[in-house]
Parts: C-alpha cells; structure tokens; sequence
C-alpha cells in the first residue's frame, strides 16, 4: 500500500549570484528533480487578507533543501506551478516501515 502517490514532478533550485545584463539569475543551482506530491491547500482569512498555504511533498529526507529556494512543479494535468519555499520539514513514520519524505510549504505560489 502507498501512503503517498507522487504524481506531479517538481525541479527545485537555489539561486547562485550569477546574473546577465539585465539582473536576471543565470544557470540556478539544481537541488532536486523528480517526482513529488502537490496540493493546494487550504484558504485562511486575516481580517480582508486571504492566504493559501500550497504544500509539496517529495520521497525521502533532503536537508539540502533550504527555505527561499525556487520550485516549480509540472503537475499530472499539465499545470505549472512556480513557487518559493517557505517550511521545510522532515518526516519520518518509523511506525510506517520506515516511510521517509520532505514535506514543503510554499509562499508565493501561482500557476500559469
């Protein structure tokens, strides 16, 4: 039995300094790319601010994965979602057979 179903295949990279003429980042650090889990999340109110917080899950325990770092994830029906980390966590369910993943809140997060 799967505990988890990744679906969705995300690219996460870190920004090296290096910029063209114009200041973009140029050749971004790769971190990981692979498969990974992507939902939504749920909607939170503070007073007339409305806030999502969109979640990313990925196989295994990656410590090299820091916050502000840049995701996008192409999803199973063929969207792209952009965004930067927020949280990062570490899961581990040893009652589980040793289940291990990365769980990653996401700020920022829009799609096209």
């Amino acid at each position: 039995m799967e505990l988890i179903r990744y679906r969705d295949n995300c690219r996460i990279t870190r920004d090296n300094g290096t910029r063209d003429e114009w200041d973009n980042p140029v050749n971004p650090t790769l971190i990981y790319e692979g498969e990974c889990l992507y939902e939504e999340g749920g909607t939170g109110y503070s007073r007339s601010i409305i806030t999502r917080s969109p979640t990313l899950f990925i196989p295994g325990n990656h410590s090299d994965i820091t916050i502000n770092d840049a995701v996008t994830v192409d999803t199973e029906a063929g969207r792209q979602i952009n965004g930067i980390v927020e949280i990062v966590r570490d899961i581990n369910m040893d009652w589980r057979a040793g289940v291990e993943c990365t769980r990653i809140e996401l700020k920022q997060a829009h799609g096209d």
